[in-house]
């Protein structure tokens, strides 16, 4: 249940700058308006995802709405710790789930990655549906960094592509060994989070032979949005 007088937070894509007007989109206005049912003349909170948070005063003029940022009220550096999310496409529910609870978590960057096991369907059609997805779990979980939603990759690209970087490389799976603390104390981790089905042997083979962290979760079957919830609060030492 929303608090009372609870000042809603609001993401922007403009440019924020404290005494200059902002005329925003009509999808804003009506979210602002006829979604959060915010009345002229109230304060909000907004951001634009540089890690600045700004008191703001709205107002309905014509059939426009004019923010007036006030004054800067946070901000928060990145967290150096950087943890990129694989995420195996599964169905919607579960994919849903595991990209808002990711963002709400502070994941960097999600890439979407079609396996042998993912569901099928038109998976570029989710990209605006996802991206959504986190930017209303940013403005919920006081997030002021949006994570980067890459473009959909196949399994087998997205190995070849993790070959040259230098991200501690963790596939979470069940056949895997335990956590270590080597595993843990690195400045970027990638983890591999498979679809519904878990991944294909083939794939664990390709795997294995790229050198990746093969490591379980311990002796319990999550699903896969649990998966990767589980895997980040680790990684991250909540």
């Amino acid at each position: 249940m929303l608090q009372q007088n609870k000042i809603h937070r609001i993401y922007l894509k403009n440019t924020i700058d404290i005494g200059k007007d902002i005329i925003v989109s009509k999808d804003i206005l009506n979210h602002i308006k006829n979604v959060l049912r915010i009345k002229s003349n109230q304060n909000i909170k907004i951001f634009n995802g540089d890690g600045k948070e700004y008191l703001a005063h709205i107002r309905y003029l014509d059939k426009s709405l004019i923010i007036s940022p006030q004054r800067e009220c946070r901000k928060v550096s990145k967290n150096p710790h950087k943890i990129l999310l694989a995420q195996c496409i599964s169905s919607s529910k579960s994919m849903d789930l595991a990209i808002q609870k990711s963002t709400e978590l502070g994941i960097n960057e999600i890439i979407p990655l079609v396996s042998l096991r993912s569901h099928s369907g038109e998976h570029d059609k989710k990209i605006e549906h996802w991206k959504r997805i986190i930017i209303h779990a940013t403005e919920q979980s006081n997030g002021l960094y949006l994570p980067m939603l890459n473009e959909i990759m196949s399994f087998r690209d997205f190995i070849d592509n993790q070959m040259e970087t230098t991200n501690y490389k963790i596939c979470f799976n069940t056949i895997g060994r335990r956590m270590q603390t080597n595993d843990i104390n690195h400045k970027s981790h990638i983890m591999l989070i498979g679809p519904e089905g878990g991944f294909d042997a083939s794939e664990l083979e390709l795997m294995k032979n790229y050198n990746w962290n093969i490591i379980s979760l311990g002796d319990r079957i999550f699903r896969t949005e649990t998966a990767s919830v589980v895997a980040q609060t680790i990684l991250r030492g909540f």
